[in-house]
């Protein structure tokens, strides 16, 4: 199961954005990011929301976010930090950040799989939404 990958650009802004930290399109579920600053997920690192053209309240209009530690992009909202695809409901898991900090060790989550969901849907009780677990 080392193998699952998500998939955590939406675009190409995003795509570009992601790019110096996953070195592609797809990132490794459990792939360990040791940068101490990182793109916003909300805004897809523009600093700025697509719908209304306010300011990101996540990054705060920065594009970036900071989070110390070895860190993992969300399996919840698959680094997106919305809570379901096209919502304007911040990501519960990563609080919008579309990453979350993490202790290494750490392996694939045996229950979600890596999807850091339960089958109903919801966040997974076993890695709470992160997709892996501390070894």
């Amino acid at each position: 199961m080392e193998n699952h990958e998500i998939r955590i650009l939406r675009g190409k802004k995003m795509a570009y954005k992601f790019l110096r930290l996953t070195g592609g399109t797809v990132a490794k579920v459990g792939q360990v990011f040791k940068d101490n600053v990182y793109p916003c997920g909300y805004c897809m690192g523009i600093g700025i929301e697509a719908r209304n053209r306010s300011t990101c309240l996540i990054c705060k209009g920065t594009g970036t976010v900071e989070l110390k530690g070895p860190v993992v992009v969300c399996a919840y909202c698959r680094g997106t930090g919305r809570g379901h695809s096209g919502s304007t409901v911040t990501c519960t898991v990563c609080k919008g950040k579309g990453i979350v900090a993490v202790k290494e060790p750490v392996k694939v989550c045996p229950t979600c799989h890596g999807t850091g969901r339960s089958p109903s849907g919801l966040t997974c009780l076993k890695c709470r939404g992160k997709g892996v677990i501390e070894v």
